[in-house]
């Protein structure tokens, strides 16, 4: 799967593109560290929230990848189903770097 929908990005208006760009690298680590706290707190429906938060900003971003991640983080939390979602949260914040690097570099 590819990291970015670039026809998502190219949808959008050209002199705003950087901004957004901008804003997701400013908010991301910010949320991935709730997501991660939440996750190892237990508290599943605050980390669905955190991941439903950030899966609005990578939808609109078309970084599928994360959004689909996230996607998966928010239907756990809020089924408060831990399975395999500490691995989920470490693949998200690997996969953050690169999906802004590839935004990035358009």
């Amino acid at each position: 799967m590819k990291l970015l929908a670039l026809e998502t990005l190219q949808s959008l208006p050209s002199v705003i593109l950087p901004r957004l760009i901008k804003m997701f690298s400013d908010t991301t680590p910010a949320l991935l560290d709730e997501i991660r706290t939440h996750t190892q707190q237990g508290n599943w429906l605050d980390m669905a929230k955190a991941a439903h938060k950030l899966k609005g900003s990578c939808v609109s971003l078309g970084a599928e990848q994360m959004a689909d991640i996230c996607k998966d983080l928010q239907h756990k939390g809020e089924a408060n189903d831990p399975t395999g979602v500490e691995g989920q949260v470490e693949a998200l914040a690997a996969l953050y770097p690169l999906t802004l690097n590839a935004m990035q570099s358009l």
